[in-house]
């Protein structure tokens, strides 16, 4: 068969145009076999890549004869089984791209002439030069994907970072995790767990699956087939593909049979498995590196954990301080009411009778016991205002609300008191509250040059607000001076927060708030 040179042009731009309308290497292979052997009249076409089949047309998918096929392919044979024809002669041309890549046909009746394999070669540059375009582009998609996945991934750690920074609540810190996580590993659920004792595991955080939110901080025993099980077991990443015996409670509970994959991380804390970050998918498999995405949250909830143990441990250790500091200043109180307040009135007791039993005509004598006795009574009323400064006794007995009172009626300037509350606190928040009121009072009496005070006292939402406001100069600078420093230590110090205001000419406010539960 000769064939004219405009035809076979015509023929090749006709190729050319079918093949490169495909979107993948894969797919222009399957057009150009198609395509070769329309044009040539070949009952099979087929290409062969490193002895691979690629594509092929004119046998049932699945059934083409590699072997018959590589022979071909490699120079070993001449021949291929035509079905519903038998053997017919072959032919095989070159490919440039891919490497060691093989274009075969065979049809039934003549050869090929010599213009009819020109126009095989040509098609086979023409798919060669297609395929390599193709693949340029897949590479391209490829690295465009991954590095808008890394992106994608960086962007997510970057929010969980934030919130780790800003110290907000675990709770809010592991459902970031679990989110961040299930979307990025594109699961259907994602979940923060912590083990417990005797092989027990808590649900902190759940994403994904709205029958599992529910679940949210439920116990369950952790099963050793699962993955979490075997994380709990080695320490180490896990991963299950393809398993309906999954039993991770209540992960896709109402179609259990279709949980397919799952891959579960371990969280170390300090150096502990303290729980895990799992995802699960109805997938065949879930994505090859959903191990490494996983790890870097991993290592931000550790953070966060760690960083909420030292927290509370720092608060724990500056309780203890203000309450052992606060039990000192009642025991000194006491000593001094026990102790020498009781020395003291038996001398000014004593300077009385030895007064009453000076003779007539020593004057001398007599003023200077009398001197000695007003001495006496003024050292007496100045220590105990010194041992209610420390710790006034009604705030141990009676509470806060009875000791702001007799405050309030103590002061040398008006105070107008408001109490929302008559109950007995926890005794380290019912003495700070007192100090505020008490420091805040003889501040405004000392510098402020107010002439009238107003203290306000509620306990709502778990915490007791104090509130000391006067009609003073302003212009406090709360760096200055023990006083405040020292209350704000404080209150710090309780996981409170305390708040001064002192514009010059408008008075200075004081505002505490201080949790009051668990303590």
């Amino acid at each position: 068969m000769t064939l004219p040179p405009a035809w076979s042009g015509w023929q090749l731009a006709e190729f050319l145009e079918v093949v490169s309308s495909f979107e993948t290497p894969e797919l222009a292979a399957l057009g150009a076999v198609e395509r070769a052997a329309e044009a040539l009249d070949a009952e099979v076409a087929a290409i062969l890549s490193a002895g691979r089949l690629v594509a092929s047309v004119g046998y049932p998918i699945g059934h083409a004869p590699l072997f018959a096929l590589r022979a071909v392919a490699y120079g070993t044979g001449r021949t291929l089984p035509v079905p519903g024809l038998g053997i017919c002669p072959a032919v095989r041309v070159s490919l440039d791209h891919p490497a060691d890549t093989k274009l075969v046909l065979a049809r039934s009746g003549a050869s090929l002439s010599r213009e009819e394999l020109s126009l095989l070669r040509g098609m086979a540059r023409v798919a060669s030069m297609t395929m390599r375009i193709l693949s340029l582009l897949d590479d391209e998609r490829a690295a465009r994907e991954a590095l808008q996945l890394l992106a994608d991934e960086q962007a997510a750690q970057r929010r969980v970072a934030t919130l780790v920074a800003q110290g907000v609540s675990q709770q809010k810190i592991f459902a970031a995790v679990a989110e961040e996580v299930g979307r990025l590993a594109d699961a259907d659920l994602a979940q923060v767990i912590r083990y417990e004792p005797e092989g027990l595991a808590v649900r902190v955080a759940v994403w994904g699956h709205q029958a599992a939110r529910r679940q949210i901080g439920t116990r369950y025993t952790v099963n050793s087939h699962d993955v979490s099980g075997l994380v709990l077991h080695t320490g180490r990443p896990a991963r299950v593909d393809r398993s309906a015996r999954i039993a991770l409670r209540p992960a896709l509970a109402e179609h259990p049979a279709q949980v397919c994959s799952t891959v579960g991380i371990p969280i170390i804390v300090d150096g502990r498995l303290w729980g895990a970050v799992t995802t699960t998918t109805r997938r065949d498999r879930m994505l090859t590196d959903t191990e490494q995405r996983i790890s870097g949250f991993t290592g931000l909830a550790a953070t966060a954990i760690s960083n909420a143990q030292a927290r509370a441990e720092l608060a724990a250790s500056r309780t203890r301080a203000v309450v052992a500091a606060d039990e000192t200043r009642r025991r000194i109180g006491r000593n001094l009411h026990d102790g020498v307040q009781q020395q003291l009135a038996s001398c000014a007791l004593t300077l009385r009778a030895a007064g009453s039993l000076v003779p007539p005509g020593s004057d001398e004598l007599a003023a200077c016991l009398s001197r000695a006795a007003t001495g006496l009574r003024e050292s007496f009323q100045e220590l105990q205002k010194m041992a209610r400064g420390l710790h006034p006794t009604i705030l141990s007995k009676r509470g806060l609300a009875p000791a702001l009172r007799m405050l309030a009626n103590r002061s040398t300037i008006p105070v107008k008191l408001e109490l929302g509350f008559d109950v007995r606190l926890p005794e380290v928040v019912e003495v700070s509250g007192y100090y505020i009121a008490s420091e805040s009072l003889a501040n405004a009496v000392k510098h402020a040059q107010a002439s009238a005070v107003r203290i306000s006292a509620h306990v709502s939402d778990g915490e007791l607000r104090i509130e000391v406001c006067d009609d003073g100069i302003g212009g406090a600078d709360q760096t200055l001076g023990s006083g405040l420093i020292g209350l704000r230590d404080r209150v710090a110090a309780l996981g409170g927060e305390i708040y001064f205001v002192s514009p010059p000419g408008a008075g200075t406010s004081v505002t505490a708030a201080i949790p009051v539960h668990n303590r």
